[in-house]
């Protein structure tokens, strides 16, 4: 994808699967942690691009085929992805190897389409982790791995108007990448792992034979140059006590529980950083957020710098991404990216990598959260969509109802739960004013006849 756009609502964090070494294990599912802030979205005319392409591939599969594509827009559904080479057992949709060579091509295009054209990020490096799974087959790993077990899914219909998700992923790679009301509202969560850290293809199953291929390169340089620009006295400031080996936030973390966004952050704030250093700090991040589409990509780093000063860094093990055990993490109100090297499964004797990226506010598009206020877990996207958001202070949030009725209310609170305007309304939409609103977050709750009050948080500039 290529355009983008700053609009649209429903934040909040959601569900994944956790990790742990790539053994062939099934994953169970759940769903993460809280959030705060904002949605950064591509415009509607290159997810338009997108449905294109998704319904293309949809008219080349049987009709089984498609029930097995498209799955219910779920928080059980979303959760359903791993790094682990556990096949169907932990992922939903159509595997790769079931389909015809021009029903890839088809699936291959919607991911393409969908995704960022930076050279080694984005769909190059989806195609180069499918390739590393190829290396590894042929190379002592068996059946188990194959760049043909890879998933594709659409969870809910492709469409300009609804809310729906592309669901890509297999060993070392989970992509999704959640669309509302014609815009992108979320590109995480997204796992990125590879083993072997660099190699020589053999043949040309997807690149040509002899081709280099180091996925996660351009994302372990980034991270050492980042700890590198520390000062000695940094450095120490930065270092965490404790032991890792493997991300925190991969699959089968649970919202509420021990393995969700940490509360507290840990090493050493933005805010004491030189310039200089904290270019570092979004260079480090660029890799993976140039995995989405590349105007979303844009836009999400420009958000992201503007909490440079309350983002965190920290570190374990040596440093230098060459032992088991290095790790480092990317903590800010939004963004959270970690990076891990842990032993071979395959090649013992060598490390490899782990990583993720999530946000806090748009895990999933931000619609599967609990709130505040101590209600139960909703999905707000059911219901209704809400922009712009951000939004300035003084202009009017819109309401848009999936389905009108009759009667509906909305009521916007703080985030000690304090109602600030509330109001009724018919139909299938409705302003709510935002005038002598501070800058922050806040919560807008819906309710009509047929639907429980459901939640999602706005962002007030």
């Amino acid at each position: 994808m290529k355009k983008s756009t700053y609009l649209t609502g429903l934040l909040l964090a959601a569900s994944v699967c956790r990790v742990g070494s790539d053994q062939l294990l099934a994953a169970p599912t759940a769903r993460p942690a809280a959030a705060k802030a904002t949605k950064v979205t591509q415009a509607t005319t290159a997810v338009a691009d997108v449905v294109t392409a998704a319904n293309a591939f949809i008219a080349t599969l049987s009709t089984t085929q498609q029930s097995t594509l498209q799955q219910s827009f779920t928080a059980t559904n979303v959760a359903k992805w791993s790094n682990l080479p556990c096949g169907s057992s932990c992922r939903i949709g159509l595997q790769l190897s079931s389909l015809t060579t021009a029903q890839q091509t088809a699936a291959l295009a919607v991911v393409q389409a969908a995704t960022g054209t930076t050279a080694n990020e984005g769909y190059n490096e989806i195609q180069q982790i499918r390739a590393a799974d190829d290396y590894l087959a042929a190379n002592g790993g068996g059946s188990g791995y194959s760049s043909g077990t890879y998933f594709i899914a659409f969870l809910g219909t492709p469409s300009t108007t609804g809310t729906w998700m592309l669901q890509f992923g297999g060993h070392h790679l989970a992509t999704n990448i959640t669309f509302g009301n014609g815009v992108v509202t979320g590109a995480t969560p997204k796992f990125e792992g590879v083993e072997p850290l660099s190699f020589t293809t053999a043949n040309a199953t997807i690149f040509p034979a002899g081709t280099t291929v180091a996925p996660l390169s351009s994302e372990a340089s980034a991270m050492l140059a980042m700890l590198n620009g520390l000062t000695t006295t940094q450095k120490t400031a930065a270092k965490l006590t404790q032991t890792f080996n493997d991300v925190l936030l991969g699959p089968n973390t649970t919202e509420g529980g021990s393995t969700t966004f940490p509360a507290t952050k840990v090493g050493i704030a933005g805010s004491t950083l030189t310039t200089a250093q904290q270019d570092l700090v979004v260079a480090a991040m660029t890799p993976w957020v140039q995995d989405a589409d590349d105007v979303t990509a844009a836009a999400l780093l420009n958000y992201y710098k503007t909490q440079l000063a309350t983002t965190y860094i920290s570190y374990a093990g040596t440093g230098n991404f060459t032992t088991n055990g290095d790790y480092v993490r990317i903590d800010g109100p939004n963004v959270w990216i970690e990076f891990v090297c842990q032993t071979g499964v395959v090649f013992r004797s060598n490390i490899h990598y782990h990583s993720i990226w999530r946000d806090r506010a748009r895990d999933y598009g931000g619609n599967f959260y609990t709130t505040v206020l101590g209600t139960r877990d909703v999905t707000a996207a059911s219901v209704f969509g809400v922009y712009p958001t951000p939004i300035t202070a003084g202009n009017s949030l819109q309401v848009q109802l999936l389905a009108p009725a009759a009667s509906a209310s909305y009521t916007l609170h703080n985030l000690l739960g304090q109602t600030l305007t509330s109001g009724t309304f018919q139909g299938s939409s409705v302003a709510v004013p935002t005038t002598g609103l501070a800058p922050g977050i806040y919560l807008l709750s819906v309710e009509t006849p047929t639907q429980q009050t459901v939640t999602s948080r706005v962002q007030v500039y």
